[in-house]
C-alpha cells in the first residue's frame, strides 16, 4: 500500500479519472481504488458537449475523444410514419473551439485519461481493490481496503467517492435521495457498423411512436446505439433475448450485417442526493446524481463536477482557501445537475407517450408550433446561478481565444495557461495605483491566477487573439472578467470590485451569492 496521499478517490471512471489527474497537475498527491482490473470495454455514455470537451482538454485528452467521436448535426424528431415533428440542428464549432455535440467512444476516452494518468508521478493506482470501511477525524479519513492480497489502510486528507449509481461512500454518508419522479426502464443495445462504415446518419432520432418510443444515435466511429422504451409486462429476460433484439433493429438497419456489442435494460431515472459532503469525504457525479439520457448529461455533469471540485482541493490544501470553499461544490453544482435533470425529464415525457390520443395531440402540437415559426419544445440548457456575481456574464462558459507565438501556429489559451483562474482585461487596459491594489489582492488570493489581456502585445499579461470576437462580445465595456478555473465566469466588472469579491469567495466569507434567474439568461442547449 503506498504512502499517506493528500485526496484518495474512489472509483477510476470518467468522473473519477479527470479528477485524479486535475488534483495531480494541481499539485497533489492522488490514490485512486478501482474495483476492476481495466476499462470496461462496452460503451455506456455516448455523448460529450462542446463546453465539456473542452473541459477534458485541461487535462489533455480531448484530441482522443475527437479521435473516438463523431461529430452530431442535430437531432430529429420523428412520428410513427417517420414524418420530421421538429428538428434542431447545430454544425461548426462553438465559442469553445469544439463542435456542439460529439458522439464517442467511452472505452477510448478511459483510456486515454489512463495514459494521462500513467504520465503523472504523483498518482498511484489500485485496481482490483474495493473500499469496505470508512471513517474520520477532524484531521483525516481513514479508509480500509479490500486488495488482492488483503486488508489494508490508507489515510488521507480527503476522499471523494466518483463510485458511481451504488456508490458505497453515499450510502456511508447516509444522504437521502431525492427523486425527481421519473422512472422509465428501457433496452439499450449497441453495435458495431460492418468494416469501412463510419456512421449509418450523422443526425440522432427520437421516434415518438406510442407503440414504441426509440431513440437512434451514433455512438463514435464504427458504432451506433438503439434505446427501446419497455411496455409493462415485458421482462428483462426477454427483451435481451438475442433473437429478439435483432428483430427490433431490423425496423432501422440489416441485422445480419451488425454485430451487437451489448445489450441492457436500464432504470432512466432522475435522482440527486441531498448532502455531498461530510467534513473530508465528498461524493460527485453518479454517487451524487443519475438522470435520463434525452439531454446526453449523464456524463457531463459528472465531469463538470470534477472540474468544479478539483481546482478547490488544491486551493484549500496549499493553504490558499478556506474549507468552506468545499462547500461551494455542491451549492454550485446540485442546482445546475438538479435544473438539467429536470429539463432532461421534461424532453423525456415529451417522448415517453403512449397513449394514442395523446400523442396525437401532441403531435399536432408539435406540427402547429412549426408552421407557425415558434421555437420547438426544447427546455433550455441551464446555466450556473450560483457561487458567481449577478452580472449577464456570470455563470456562463468562458468562449476560448488563442494565444499568439511567433514562427508557430496560436495555442488555446486553455493549453498555455492551464486549469488555473483567469483574468481578463481589454486591449484598453491600464495599470494604476488602483488597478494594483486590486491585482496584488486577487493574486493573493489566487497566486497561481493568470491575467490575459485581449488583443495587443504587453510583457506583463499574457496577450490572447479574439478572432471571433467572442470574448470581445463576453467582456464589453467592462473592465475586466474573472473566470474559474472550470471555465465558468464568476463575474465581469470594475477590478476591485471583482478583487473584493474572489477574496471573500476564496475564503468562504460570500460563498453563497446567487445570480437570480432571468428567463432571458436562457442559453438553448
Amino acid at each position: 500500500m503506498p504512502g499517506n496521499p493528500d485526496v484518495v478517490i474512489i472509483g477510476l471512471g470518467p468522473v473519477g479519472g479527470v479528477l485524479a489527474a486535475l488534483c495531480a497537475q494541481s499539485g497533489l498527491s492522488v490514490t485512486v481504488i478501482e474495483r476492476d482490473t481495466e476499462v470496461y470495454r462496452l460503451p455506456r455514455a455516448v455523448a460529450m458537449d462542446h463546453e465539456v470537451l473542452r473541459q477534458v482538454n485541461l487535462i489533455g485528452v480531448a484530441q482522443d475523444v475527437l479521435a473516438a467521436s463523431n461529430p452530431s448535426e442535430g437531432y430529429e424528431f420523428v412520428n410513427s410514419r417517420r414524418e420530421i415533428l421538429v428538428a434542431r440542428y447545430q454544425t461548426g464549432l462553438m465559442p469553445t473551439g469544439y463542435p456542439f455535440a460529439n458522439m464517442f467512444h467511452q472505452p477510448s476516452f478511459e483510456a486515454a485519461v489512463r495514459r494521462r494518468l500513467a504520465e503523472l508521478n504523483n498518482v498511484q493506482i489500485l485496481l482490483g481493490s474495493e473500499l469496505v470501511a470508512l471513517e474520520q477525524s477532524d484531521d483525516e479519513v481513514r479508509a480500509s481496503i479490500k486488495t488482492p492480497g488483503g486488508i489494508d489502510s490508507l489515510s488521507s486528507r480527503y476522499l471523494i467517492g466518483c463510485d458511481g449509481g451504488r456508490s458505497f461512500v453515499r450510502r456511508w454518508l447516509e444522504t437521502p435521495m431525492e427523486d425527481l419522479e421519473f422512472d422509465e426502464p428501457w433496452l439499450v443495445v449497441d453495435v458495431r457498423l460492418p468494416d469501412g462504415v463510419e456512421t449509418i446518419s450523422t443526425k440522432g432520432m427520437q421516434l415518438c411512436d406510442p407503440d414504441r418510443p426509440t431513440t437512434s444515435t451514433q455512438s463514435g466511429p464504427g458504432r451506433h446505439r438503439w434505446e427501446f422504451m419497455l411496455m409493462p409486462g415485458e421482462a428483462t429476460d426477454e427483451v435481451t433475448d438475442h433473437e429478439a433484439i435483432r428483430q427490433r433493429l431490423a425496423d432501422w438497419v440489416d441485422p445480419e450485417a451488425v454485430t451487437i456489442e451489448r445489450s441492457a435494460v436500464y432504470r432512466f431515472h432522475g435522482l440527486v442526493a441531498e448532502n455531498w459532503r461530510a467534513n473530508r469525504i465528498m461524493i460527485v457525479g453518479d454517487a451524487a446524481h443519475q438522470m435520463p439520457p434525452f439531454l446526453g448529461q449523464g456524463l457531463c455533469s459528472g465531469v463538470r463536477d470534477a472540474l468544479n471540485l478539483g481546482w478547490k482541493l488544491a486551493a484549500v490544501a496549499a493553504g490558499n482557501a478556506s474549507d468552506a470553499l468545499l462547500d461551494t461544490v455542491a451549492f454550485e453544482r446540485a442546482p445546475h445537475v438538479k435544473a438539467i435533470t429536470a429539463a432532461a425529464i421534461e424532453l423525456g415525457r415529451l417522448v415517453c407517450v403512449t397513449d394514442p390520443t395523446e400523442a396525437a395531440e401532441r403531435d399536432r402540437q408539435f406540427k402547429a408550433d412549426q408552421a407557425a415559426g415558434r421555437p420547438p419544445p426544447f427546455p433550455p440548457m441551464p446555466e450556473i446561478h450560483n457561487g458567481v456575481l449577478s452580472d449577464a456574464t456570470a455563470g456562463k462558459v468562458f468562449p476560448e481565444p488563442f494565444v499568439p507565438s511567433r514562427g508557430a501556429p496560436p495555442a488555446r489559451l486553455d493549453d498555455v495557461a492551464g486549469y488555473v483562474p483567469l483574468l481578463i482585461v481589454g486591449k484598453d487596459f491600464e495599470r494604476s495605483s488602483e488597478t494594483e491594489v486590486a491585482l496584488k489582492k486577487i493574486l493573493a488570493a489566487s497566486p497561481d491566477l493568470r491575467i490575459c489581456k485581449l488583443g495587443s502585445e504587453d510583457p506583463e499579461f499574457l496577450t490572447i487573439q479574439d478572432p471571433d470576437n467572442h470574448v470581445q462580445e463576453m467582456l464589453a465595456d467592462q473592465q475586466a472578467l474573472l473566470v474559474k478555473p472550470d471555465r465558468i465566469v464568476f463575474g465581469g466588472g470594475p477590478l476591485a470590485l471583482l478583487a473584493q469579491h474572489w477574496e471573500d469567495y476564496i475564503n468562504g466569507v460570500s460563498t453563497l451569492r446567487a445570480k437570480p434567474v432571468a428567463s432571458s439568461d436562457a442559453r438553448v442547449a
